[in-house]
């Protein structure tokens, strides 16, 4: 999902959720997470 919102789909949840076989809620959760959280890796 934040891959797809990072090459275009960005602001588009309804085209994420239907890519992603999700709720466009649980879209919206997931990128705001991931803006939030960023990556982390040990």
């Amino acid at each position: 999902m934040v891959l797809l919102s990072a090459q275009g789909m960005q602001g588009d949840d309804r085209k994420i959720a239907q890519v992603a076989f999700t709720s466009e809620d649980r879209v919206r959760d997931v990128i705001h997470n991931s803006n939030a959280d960023g990556f982390h890796s040990n």
